[in-house]
């Protein structure tokens, strides 16, 4: 199939996303303008433009065949000569003529003509598609009168009269190819054939767009493994019910394939693209939503049970099979003893990272591919340098912590597995190997523990929309341990602050209380710019406490982003439990009173329950008093944060006409506009 806009301008970057799918899907051969790829809407330039783009993705290392399609003789020579003279090895599918059914004789001299032109030196292959092409056909007779011209290679026959397909088989040689142009007779096709005479056979198969089926079809039939082919068979029937059994005036195939195709990659697709953008709608509108939903939970079905190899990305422009993923890690023996890969779940995507799940035999891994490029800081991997912390190997008061970050800092490969003996603080999962070099693939990444569970707000809203009751006990529990965690992440104690982590152990040349006052001020600059009219209370409000922050002298180790989202539990026997804490990417060193902020706005406050308020507060008192005037320094604390969420919300609404950014953006302004003012009042 092609992908064009409204202009009929072939979509570069989505043709090539397919056919980069297409040959991982393992087709050895592409057919252009095909059936379903309107080839009789593009100009010459347009289809040169396409098969150059073909030749670069594959390498010229498999055949490529162009569609040609018309009812004048002269018209299909010039356009096979034009595109034969610059591509000497591409190949060509000829039809009978589009609109008038002809005679033997006329059809004799149609492709006598053709197929006899002394300028014509690329290999033909011919179409067979009587419904498709005003009913002519390529009887027996006919094929053996042209067969004299010695660069026709082979017919695609579409099947519909099954004589005519056994006497084709018997022009079958290494000279000259039949394929099964019908994917619903694929099966039947095969088994026609002489078992030592299949491989000269193949398929053409518009369910090859986005499935591998075909091509295993194709193998268990040279194999001559007949349960499997059968098998095979009736599950590529049940699937092309499921995605062709669309509503529409269109090529019926077509339609299902495109939709099938922008779910399979909706998450590296950008909607933000208009010519995309506008294929997708178009399509919703082609499809009712119970054929969608058909159509999605078919693709989600196929890519679990691998009957879809799907491209993994890794930002906008890298693209790979996983199979090329894991073999770069071939060399690294902790991957190695993991056994084959199983499965593969994802992406998962955050602001700074793509995300895989990958089973293997022996274990569950999760693949972190560092995407962002947002500072300089996001070439480190955080946890390679936070986790001697949280076992003490490495001790913020150690006379020589400069020099041992330096060198942790430096060390661009690597693993950090906790020993038994001596686990973290809190619970996290092992660092099984981090790569910083980008010499492996254009990322710096990690590969971690898999956490069993589902993140906490997860869960939360599971209960909620079941209509459980989250007041109980299990839940009281969960969040004193919240509480219990987090103050045994604040019992790594510095001697100072570090905004930035590469900075531990150096000296710092202002104080924080200036460097809070310069924080909030930056912001505070920014909000004016973004209409905020009520600066000078936020600065009153911060003069009038400021004493809490010029009194801070106990600077703790922060997680700076403790929030649901990074708390990963799992309910077992009644008992909600924390299986593990994630996502480190902005820790750094400063107050305690930082890290409450997200928890209490995301988590506590929208719940409006006293009971879970207290048992977090009460659990994290043990470690440190939780008194007014703490209180007072989270509100401070959440003050500059609010500011700085109303601000990036801000610049992304002003982009809001080119970009789909967010839903209701206007909504979480007013919101943080509210909470600010909540504050100061």
């Amino acid at each position: 199939m092609t992908f064009y806009n409204q202009d009929l301008k072939i979509i570069n970057n989505l043709n090539s996303l397919l056919i980069r799918h297409i040959l991982t899907n393992e087709a050895n051969s592409l057919l252009l303008f095909g059936s379903i790829g309107d080839g009789d809407l593009y100009s010459t330039t347009a289809k040169i433009n396409l098969v150059e783009m073909v030749s670069e993705i594959t390498e010229k290392k498999i055949p490529i065949l162009i569609g040609i399609y018309s009812d004048q003789v002269d018209d299909t020579i010039n356009q096979i000569e034009n595109l034969g003279k610059k591509f000497e090895y591409l190949s060509f599918l000829i039809s009978p003529p589009l609109s008038e059914k002809q005679s033997e004789e006329e059809l004799k001299s149609f492709f006598e003509n053709i197929l006899g032109s002394n300028t014509i030196k690329n290999q033909i292959y011919l179409i067979n598609n009587p419904p498709l092409f005003a009913g002519n056909e390529i009887d027996s007779n006919l094929l053996d009168y042209i067969l004299q011209f010695s660069n026709l290679k082979g017919i695609i026959d579409a099947f519909y009269n099954i004589k005519n397909c056994k006497s084709y088989i018997q022009n079958l040689s290494s000279d000259f190819t039949i394929i099964c142009g019908m994917e619903q007779n694929s099966q039947t096709f095969l088994q026609l054939i002489p078992i030592d005479m299949r491989k000269y056979s193949g398929i053409l198969s518009s369910l090859s767009n986005i499935s591998n089926m075909s091509s295993k079809l194709y193998n268990y039939g040279i194999e001559d493994n007949i349960l499997e082919l059968l098998q095979i068979q009736e599950q590529i029937n049940d699937i092309r019910d499921k995605i062709y059994e669309v509503k529409t005036n269109d090529v019926r195939e077509k339609v299902g394939l495109k939709y099938a195709f922008l779910h399979l990659y909706r998450d590296l697709i950008s909607r933000t693209d208009t010519d995309i953008n506008s294929i997708y709608k178009e399509l919703q509108t082609q499809i009712d939503p119970i054929n969608r939903e058909r159509i999605e939970a078919t693709v989600n079905y196929m890519q679990n049970n691998k009957q879809i190899y799907k491209l993994y990305f890794l930002g906008k422009k890298e693209l790979y099979q996983f199979d090329e993923i894991i073999n770069t890690f071939s060399k690294i023996d902790v991957l190695v003893e993991q056994g084959k890969v199983k499965k593969i779940k994802g992406p998962y995507i955050d602001t700074r990272n793509i995300l895989y799940r990958v089973n293997f035999e022996k274990s569950r891994l999760v693949f972190r591919f560092r995407t962002s490029q947002f500072n300089y800081l996001q070439n480190l991997i955080k946890e390679k340098l936070l986790y001697p912390f949280l076992d003490n190997s490495l001790n913020p008061n150690d006379i020589d912590l400069r020099n041992k970050v330096k060198e942790i800092i430096n060390t661009r490969t690597g693993e950090y597995i906790f020993n038994k003996d001596n686990p973290p603080i809190i619970p996290v999962c092992n660092l099984i190997y981090y790569d910083e070099t980008k010499e492996v693939i254009p990322n710096i990444f990690s590969v971690q523990e898999y956490i069993r569970g589902k993140p906490l707000f997860q869960l939360i809203n599971q209960y909620i929309s079941e209509g459980k009751n989250l007041a109980t006990k299990r839940f009281l529990n969960l969040f004193s341990n919240l509480g219990e965690q987090l103050g045994h992440l604040h019992e790594v104690k510095f001697d100072s602050y570090y905004n930035n982590i590469n900075d531990i152990g150096k000296k710092k040349k202002i104080s924080y209380s200036e460097y809070f006052e310069n924080e909030l001020e930056h912001r505070l600059q920014e909000a004016k710019k973004n209409k905020i009219d009520f600066c000078n209370e936020i600065r009153d409000f911060y003069r009038d406490n400021n004493s809490l922050i010029d009194d801070e002298t106990d600077y703790v180790l922060l997680h700076n982003d403790f929030k649901s989202q990074n708390i990963i539990v799992k309910e077992e026997l009644g008992i909600v439990k924390i299986n593990g804490i994630v996502n480190f990417d902005i820790w750094c060193v400063g107050s305690r009173a930082q890290d409450f902020i997200k928890i209490d706005y995301w988590i506590l406050k929208p719940l409006n329950n006293p009971s879970f308020y207290n048992a977090f507060y009460n659990s994290y008192s043990k470690h440190y008093k939780v008194n007014v005037d703490f209180k007072k320094k989270i509100d401070l604390y959440k003050l500059v944060w609010l500011l700085d969420e109303y601000n990036l919300e801000s610049a992304l609404i002003k982009k809001s006409d080119q970009m789909e950014i967010m839903k209701s953006p206007q909504f979480s302004l007013e919101n943080y506009l509210f909470e600010i003012k909540a504050i100061i009042r």
